[in-house]
């Protein structure tokens, strides 16, 4: 396989090799795990890196919290909600590194998209499609069902926030229901949900079995947020910090060349073994875009991706909080969980320049405010109580 540079892989046996289990979800934002295995840049670094394969986020939590992993790939909230345990015993997890952004999707079924539709509802307005589902449900007389991915996940955020953009959202208008990715597919089919918020291939899948079609990106809810993180265990990483910014090397490398497009063609072929994704990309034999829908602008290095932005950390213990799912957090304690201070030990060693502040306050609206639409940004005005708190980076 082709090597990003500055790596070439080292043979293991010169290293004392370091074991480390790393927990995954089959999605398509797992690739800088799989990469980073499959191109030898955690041989590189003498790491032995056992990678687990998990069917859900709470899963991954779980397993982390009783130390049967040492870290994984982790929703972006996930280290906040761990770390400050609302609701459940505390497990300090911190992270120094963003392994990817964007790629979500908002899907809903086929039925439900066409009757938004046919009330002139747009792919380029998340506004108005909020206010006309809302409306739907009220017409109908029973609540529309959607699905995120867990409770505490990005997913549910940006699914929030779209639907709170247009007022606020009673029980009896829309419920939320968390349900695993790779169970989305048959709770679409078995008319459990009619829409919801998944990172990829299950939008796309959806759409290629005529399940459901994307309505909006979390790309246009929250532009360019941190979709997964590194997260490890904080007692883990206070016992081998050498370590811990040798792992973070490998997974640069990884996601240096997973952006680029030449490379995609390979990355198909390992995702497809059955111990990663499996029969999941045959899935997407005959999807246009090939393996990253452009409306759902996932990437993984380029832009700086993968710095750790204390801002939107914060910012998001402000959505946590307002949806219920944290107290109020202060700046002081976020900074305890997210860590740029190990992305810039890791990125000095491998010759990437990194961001010399830890935050930035570009990007937040006030009334009215912003939202991108597919071919652009879109202006609208709102009243919204939650209108401003949308948000682009």
């Amino acid at each position: 396989m082709t090597q990003p540079t500055p790596a070439a892989p080292t043979p293991l046996h010169k290293h004392p090799a370091f074991q480390i289990r790393l927990g995954f979800v089959p999605l398509l934002d797992s690739a800088p795990l799989i990469m980073a295995q499959e191109l030898g840049l955690f041989d590189t670094e003498g790491l032995h890196v056992e990678l687990v394969r998990e069917g859900s986020w709470a899963s991954v939590r779980d397993k982390v919290s009783f130390g049967l992993l040492d870290g994984a790939q982790m929703l972006a909230p996930m280290p906040l909600t761990m770390s400050l345990g609302q609701g459940q015993p505390a497990t300090p997890v911190v992270t120094g590194m963003v392994l990817s952004r964007n790629g979500n999707g908002i899907t809903l079924t086929t039925r439900l998209y066409d009757e938004l539709m046919a009330k002139g509802a747009s792919e380029d307005s998340p506004l108005a499609s909020a206010r006309q589902l809302i409306q739907l449900a009220r017409d109908r007389g029973r609540p529309i069902r959607l699905a995120s991915v867990a409770p505490w996940s990005s997913h549910d955020l940006q699914l929030r926030d779209w639907l709170n953009s247009a007022g606020p959202v009673s029980p009896d208008d829309v419920q939320i229901i968390p349900v695993s990715p790779v169970q989305m597919v048959d709770a679409f089919r078995a008319g459990a949900v009619e829409g919801c918020c998944v990172g990829e291939p299950w939008n796309s899948v959806l759409e290629l079995r005529g399940l459901g079609r994307i309505l909006h990106s979390g790309h246009q809810i929250w532009q360019n947020a941190p979709e997964k993180v590194l997260g490890m265990r904080a007692d883990w990483s206070e016992q081998h910090p050498a370590i811990h910014l040798r792992l973070i090397r490998a997974l640069l490398g990884a996601c240096r060349w997973l952006d680029n497009p030449a490379n995609h063609g390979e990355l198909r072929a390992v995702l497809a073994r059955p111990d990663y994704l499996g029969s999941q990309i045959d899935n997407l034999d005959h999807h246009p875009f090939s393996l990253f829908h452009p409306h759902l602008h996932q990437h993984f290095f380029r832009n700086s991706a993968n710095f750790p932005w204390l801002s939107q950390a914060h910012w998001l213990a402000t959505r946590l909080a307002c949806h219920g799912q944290l107290g109020p957090v202060e700046i002081e304690t976020v900074k305890a969980i997210v860590r740029p201070d190990f992305y810039r030990q890791a990125a000095d060693t491998f010759g990437i320049d990194a961001p010399l502040i830890d935050g930035k306050t570009e990007g937040r609206h006030r009334l009215p405010f912003t939202l991108s639409g597919r071919h652009g940004p879109v202006n609208v005005a709102s009243d919204s109580l939650l209108g401003e708190q949308l948000h682009e980076w």
